[in-house]
């Protein structure tokens, strides 16, 4: 064994995270960590690379005792963390992050050129060779960032790699090129942690997966010649085996809520999306899926005023909508649960609470200031829709799990009584059960008479919670598709530009007032 951990505890106020845990890491081996949202992943792995320090218990490298007081000196034992939240200088360029802190020198001042062949050579490696080398590392898409935080940390070296949802970014072409690399990794004796909710990728890629649930190590599967099945990983997360995640019950649809027409969105990249036209009404859930860097997100940031359009127009319960900011979006009613949560959803200084309540602070406003005991009991209230511990809403945004962070974002938007629920990746990097709990709650809002439009690249998603589903693609956008009305391989053509048949045309307020 490289790593082995040793009855590891860790307590927090009021808490304890880990308990007892005793864990191994073999050499050249790929490893599967999983549990829920709090198990205590993130922390066994923060101890083990010197991030935090435990309560009790002892780690060992190859075999001798040792003690990291820091990320440096668990990096210069070989050990490196590649966390969830990608973190990068927006506005340096895509070398200048990779070889941030290790810098190659020339008696001339830094060897750039060098630098740029070597960051060419590690990112053809994980066939990135699209990405300039030269462009400022922000403004480029998610799953290029990832990549390019990836191609960092193998850059500088290491004997275990621990991979915090490295693929919750990653388009399925990266996700192989990442798999590659990690086989490679394994040819050369090094070891890798792979901490993912996606349980199909962990039973691909991973030579054994362990279980966390509530601090404590409930399992340790082998995974070869494919008998380890994913229910038994369910079964060992959540200690029973979750039915159907996609259950919710189906609500019958209103008015029209909120209307495109022809809406044309630049794409990060700069390139114009086909025209999109879409009917979003209330008690139901309209999803719009498609390839990364098709324009999902972009058009999210239109539809909450954070971007403006290219071209078309929007109505609202049928009246014209123009969004010049944010703070326009939210007087409309109209909120958004952003894709990266750390960057554009949180405040992570803040508690939990006072996130949940940013935007609705004049709700609990009264003569002498805010009311903080009616703003703690909205705080409880909404914490129970989504099962959230009570002593979360006085904790710090940032040392929540990732799970329970898009939690308090979501549960902001109920506080802000939005009647259009824009939900980009909701379900992004958090597990399986707190993905049933998101699925339900967005159930009981349409329920509600509101109007939800989800955003996901996850086909299954898109498939077993939407009532009606749009596909953008470079080609066209396709839809509407009621539900059951496709399937995953249907849908993939749609994406892919391989489907046979014509796509369904969109409706339009245009071409609803010419059928009627």
């Amino acid at each position: 064994m490289i790593i082995e951990a040793k009855n590891i505890t860790k307590r927090y106020a009021g808490t304890v995270a880990l308990h007892d845990v005793d864990f191994q890491i073999g050499e050249g081996e790929v490893l599967g960590l999983i549990g829920e949202n709090g198990a205590g992943k993130s922390t066994l792995m923060r101890i083990l690379c010197g991030i935090e320090q435990p309560s009790s218990g002892d780690i060992y490298l190859r075999g001798e005792k040792v003690h990291f007081a820091d990320p440096q000196e668990a990096q210069a034992a070989g050990i490196a963390m590649i966390p969830q939240e990608v973190l990068l200088v927006d506005e340096l360029s895509v070398v200048e992050n990779i070889f941030l802190g290790h810098e190659i020198s020339s008696r001339m001042g830094l060897d750039k050129a060098q630098m740029t062949q070597a960051a060419r050579r590690i990112l053809d490696e994980l066939e990135c060779g699209h990405i300039d080398t030269a462009r400022a590392t922000g403004s480029l898409p998610k799953g290029a960032q990832q990549m390019i935080a990836i191609a960092r940390r193998i850059m500088q070296g290491g004997d275990v790699f621990v991979m915090d949802e490295p693929t919750a970014s990653l388009t399925g072409d990266e996700t192989r090129a990442l798999f590659r690399i990690l086989e490679q990794l394994k040819a050369q004796g090094k070891s890798s942690v792979f901490i993912s909710h996606r349980l199909e990728e962990m039973l691909e890629i991973c030579d054994r997966i362990v279980v966390l649930r509530d601090g404590e190590l409930v399992g340790n599967f082998p995974n070869q010649q494919g008998e380890l099945r994913k229910e038994e990983l369910v079964s060992a997360m959540v200690g029973n085996t979750v039915a159907n995640e996609f259950a919710r019950r189906v609500s019958i649809p209103g008015e029209v809520m909120l209307e495109l027409d022809n809406l044309e969105v630049l794409t990060f990249q700069g390139r114009k999306t086909p025209p999109v036209s879409l009917t979003a009404r209330a008690g139901e859930v309209v999803g719009i899926t498609g390839l990364a860097g098709v324009g999902k997100t972009e058009l999210a940031h239109v539809l909450s005023g954070l971007r403006a359009p290219a071209g078309g127009s929007m109505r609202l319960k049928g009246q014209p909508l123009t969004l010049r900011s944010p703070v326009d979006a939210l007087h409309n009613k109209i909120g958004l649960v952003s894709e990266d949560r750390r960057a554009e959803g949180l405040v992570l200084g803040l508690s939990a609470l006072a996130n949940m309540t940013l935007t609705s602070l004049r709700r609990f406003v009264g003569w002498t200031g805010i009311n903080r005991d009616a703003e703690r009991a909205v705080g409880l209230e909404m914490k129970d829709k989504l099962s959230m511990k009570p002593e979360y809403l006085s904790r710090e945004a940032n040392f929540l799990s990732g799970g329970n962070q898009q939690k308090v974002v979501i549960i902001r938007q109920l506080c802000s009584q939005t009647e259009v629920l824009l939900l980009d990746e909701p379900t992004k990097g958090i597990d399986i059960g707190a993905k049933a709990e998101v699925y339900q709650l967005i159930g009981e809002l349409v329920a509600e008479g509101k109007s939800a439009i989800l955003f996901s690249s996850e086909p299954q998603e898109v498939l077993g919670v939407c009532d009606q589903i749009y596909v953008l693609a470079s080609h066209g956008v396709f839809g509407p598709y009621p539900r059951g009305e496709l399937d995953y391989a249907s849908l993939m053509a749609l994406e892919f530009g391989t489907a046979q048949s014509p796509a369904v045309p969109p409706e339009t307020p245009a071409n609803r007032e010419a059928n009627a």
